[in-house]
Formats: C-alpha cells, structure tokens, sequence
C-alpha cells in the first residue's frame, strides 16, 4: 500500500514515517506534502493508494483536499490524523468521503496497524468487485457482438424475419442505422509487417471497434462485423449534401476507416463500396457486389477504394497481358532467355491488375505445364516432372495472392530451366545445334539430311552420332518433340484434335491420333478432356 504522509508539521511526518516503517510490509511512504495543493499534484504524478492528512493546513486544508481527490482521483482513500477533537470537523471529513477520523493524540503503532490493515481490506474488496464488473462487461458485450454479427449475416443473406426485426434490432445494437440509403462496404486485411496487435481474435476485436468509432463520427451511425476469414463487412447511411455528393461521401469515409485502423492498429486494409439502396431486400446483391470487388485488391494486396466494378473499356482487351515472349523463346529452344521472359511477364501482369484470381492462376499453369512439355523434349527425368505436373493444379489453388501466386511460378520456370540446362550439357555441340534446329522446325517435313546437313555432317556419322548421345534416332526425337508440342497445344484446348496434327507436323490425323495414344496411353480427345478437368 502505497502511503502519502500530508501535514505542515515537519515533526509529525517524520514520525509518521517512522511509525509505518516499523509495521513494515505491505505499508510504504510514497512521498510527504505540506498542504493540500503538493498532495494533489503528488497523486498526479505518482501511485498513491492512501492519503493520511491532517485538517488544518495553509493554501489547502483536508477538507478541500479529501472534496478535491475525490472529484478527481475517486479510488484514493483518505484518513483524517488531526489535533482538533470537535465533531463537526469529523462529521465534514467523513461526508466527503474520508474513511477514518483519528486524533493524533490517540495514535498507538497497534491502533495505526488496524486502521491501516482495514484500508487494505476495503482496498482489495474494490478491486475484486471492479474486476467482476469488467468481466460481466466483457461478457455482455462479447454476448451482444455475437448476437449482432450472427444477425448482420442472416441480414445479408436474405432473411425475411431478419428484415422485419431491423429497426428493433437496431435501437438494441445501438447503431442508428435506419432502411434508406444503406450502403455495404466490404474491407479485407492486407498482409504487413507494420501489425501492432499480433494475438488474431484480439485484432480482429481492435479492427471492428475502430471501424465502428470511426462511423459514428464520420456519419453517425452504422456498424461492422465479421463476415468471413480477413473480411469485414460494413454498413452506414450515407446521405448527399450541398457540400458533398453520396459517392463523393462514401470515399471519404472509406479513407477515415483505412486511415484509423493504419495508425491506431497498424492494419493495412482495401474497402469495396457497393450501389446504395432504399430497401433492406438489396442487401443480399449489396453484400455479394461489394465482396466480389474486393477480390482484386485483395488477390494483388492492394491498398485501395473500389467503388464500382467496371468492365474493361472497348479497345483495351488487347492491353491484358499474354507471354508471347515466352512461348517464343520456349518455342525456339532459348531456354536461358526463358525465365527473364517469365519475369516479364509477371511484371506487367502485376502492374495493370488486368487478370482476376482464376485468369492468373490459368497463366501459371499455363507457363508450368509449357516448362514440363519443354523439358521432357529434352529427357529430363520423368520421375521429376510427373510429380510437378500433377501436383501444380493444387499448389496454385493453394495460393491466396498474385504475389505468392508470381513467386512460385517463377521458381517453378527457373527451377525446370534449371533441369533442362544440366540436361543438355551432356550434349556435344554437333547433337545440341541439331536438337535446337529439331525444336525450331519440328512442324515441318523435316528429314534427316536436312539436320545433318545443318550441323556439317554426313547423314550416317550424324544419325550415329545422334543416337549416341540421345538415346533415340532422329525419327524417335522428331515424334516425341512433335507429340509433347500437341500435348502443349491440346491443353489450352483453343484448337481441334485434327489442327493440332497439322501444326505439329502431320497432316495424317488419324496417324497422329495413332501416335499420340501410343506415346501418352490415351487418346487426343481424352487428353483434352482430362486436361480441362484439372
């Protein structure tokens, strides 16, 4: 227990002091003062669980002082020491909240010890009963939290009871949202180093309290709750005014949330603002119009407002970008040149924003399943690509952001160019050049003088020489680059089975089929089909 000793007699002080000194623990002095006004600004600035003070003191007697503390400092217990034995000092000291009046002529070290010992119980018995009004507190409004969000949520997905409770609903949340001109926000968490409140369910708790603060200031009502993992749903009245327009309105209040919830938690967040409506029965269309906006900036950890969802204007389909540059240098055998182009790629995907969540998880693919048909042109183990090629489909649903989606794809292309390069030094540069003229001119009629003729060799030297260090004769090579080039093509599904044969290189379909089913165990059509399934 914490002790501040005032009285201007400098003697009764210290013996004060030296009278609690030997009643030892819990009981220490914190400090002394002369008079009422030092007692004051001591408590200010210091911890002081008990003031004992005489009455009569210059600039601020005891009664002020005991008026004074618990008018500003109201859990600080005062005790009365005086030399005046008159009722009506005792009678004002306990009326304003003194809990013992003792003339000091009466004080004995047992006397002092009971008095202070029953402080320190009436202490603790305040401290006991405020810690259970702060956990019923809790309680309520943890109880009143889940009541609120499980009925915003039955709100937003259509219940017509919920509809006909909502002005009830709302006088008992205390939200002061009213039918007309409701608006839905929707606010994602973005990932940050910057988070002040680590503990998630705490987090969560700050994020909805701030929003809800911020609200009430901004427009004098509404409400936030927790719809879904890193979502919060908000709804407001928003009325346009001679200073501002709804929209205009909503922008701002938008910012004032992220702006909050920046400096006071260190959340990062992105708001997508739905159409604003008159009738509770669009709050559904509201709810899934402003969610579906929100998926953009969440996929490219963006911080920011959208509004409206526009379409891609007439004219600029053309500026979503497609890996030409890829599939170039993929084409053409540059495999180096391969991965620089992948990067590229991601960088302009990454700076227009143009593709949603499944057109860029389709590109990746797109890439990775290009490297793996490149990659078994150039026998690398099957062992190493099967499991990649299988497993790609499930890691790419796996991954939340384009940031995470881009990281992966890239060490996905690097790690392949990686597989293909140490495969191809094992051969000499006559086998090499030929197999990079055999990936260049495969869809052509492509003999075998015609690649021998291009490295400088003789036709047989050469097909021994291939076969050598390949492991299979020139027609072998020329049918697997052919037929891993269809099954390239037969992926994207954009072409026929019987295009396909004729841009790998036969104009035979039913020879091609023939092939393929006997390279892959199944047919062209099946491949297709198993293909678009994954």
């Amino acid at each position: 227990m914490n002790i501040l000793i005032v009285d201007d007699e400098p003697i009764f002080r210290e013996w004060f002091q030296m009278t609690v000194a030997r009643l030892g623990e819990p009981y220490r002095i914190a400090g002394e003062a002369a008079n009422g006004l030092e007692a004051i600004d001591f408590c200010r600035s210091h911890t002081v669980d008990l003031v004992v003070t005489d009455v009569k003191m210059p600039g601020m007697n005891g009664i002020e002082l005991i008026k004074s503390l618990k008018q500003e400092m109201p859990r600080i217990r005062v005790v009365i020491f005086s030399s005046y034995n008159e009722f009506q000092f005792a009678a004002e000291a306990l009326k304003f909240g003194a809990s013992e009046y003792i003339l000091k002529a009466e004080i004995t070290l047992q006397g002092l010890g009971e008095v202070l010992q029953k402080i320190g119980k009436d202490i603790e018995l305040d401290h006991s009963k405020l810690v259970e009004i702060n956990s019923l507190r809790s309680l309520l409004n943890q109880n009143q939290l889940a009541l609120r969000t499980a009925y915003f949520k039955e709100l937003l997905l259509g219940n017509q009871q919920e509809w006909n409770d909502f002005q009830d609903k709302m006088l008992l949340f205390g939200t002061g949202l009213t039918e007309r001109n409701l608006t839905v926000l929707a606010l994602g968490n973005l990932p940050t180093s910057e988070l002040k409140i680590q503990e998630e369910d705490l987090r969560i708790l700050a994020v909805t309290n701030i929003v809800n603060e911020t609200l009430m200031n901004e427009a004098g009502n509404g409400c936030s709750f927790l719809y879904e993992d890193n979502v919060v749903m908000l709804l407001v009245n928003i009325k346009s005014t001679s200073m501002k327009s709804q929209r205009e309105s909503l922008l701002l209040l938008a910012n004032r949330v992220t702006e909050n919830l920046r400096k006071f938690i260190g959340v990062h967040a992105a708001i997508s603002i739905s159409t604003t409506y008159s009738r509770l029965s669009f709050l559904p269309e509201q709810a899934r119009e402003a969610l579906e906006a929100l998926h953009l900036p969440l996929f490219y950890e963006d911080r920011s407002i959208v509004y409206d969802q526009s379409p891609i204007p007439a004219g600029q389909a053309d500026t979503i970008p497609v890996p030409d540059n890829f599939h170039r240098y993929l084409d053409l055998g540059q495999i180096r040149e391969v991965s620089e182009a992948c990067k590229q790629f991601m960088n302009a995907i990454s700076e227009q924003k143009a593709l949603n969540a499944k057109q860029a998880r389709a590109l990746s693919l797109e890439l990775t399943y290009a490297m793996v048909n490149k990659a078994r042109a150039y026998q690398v183990p099957a062992t190493k690509l099967d499991l990649l090629y299988s497993e790609a489909h499930l890691e790419v649903m796996r991954l939340k952001t384009f940031r995470e989606l881009r990281s992966w794809t890239e060490t996905m292309v690097d790690t392949i160019v990686q597989w293909i390069e140490q495969h191809r030094r094992k051969y000499g540069e006559a086998v090499q050049n030929a197999c990079d003229f055999i990936q260049r001119h495969f869809s052509e009629e492509l003999s075998l003088q015609q690649v021998a003729d291009h490295v400088h060799l003789s036709r047989n030297y050469f097909s021994e020489l291939f076969k050598k260090e390949t492991g299979m004769n020139f027609n072998e090579y020329l049918m697997q680059v052919r037929l891993e080039q269809a099954m390239n093509l037969l992926s994207t599904k954009t072409l026929k089975v019987s295009e396909t044969a004729v841009q790998v290189g036969y104009a035979n379909a039913s020879y091609f089929i023939k092939l393929f089913k006997k390279y892959t165990g199944i047919s062209p059509s099946e491949y297709m089909e198993l293909h678009n399934r994954a």
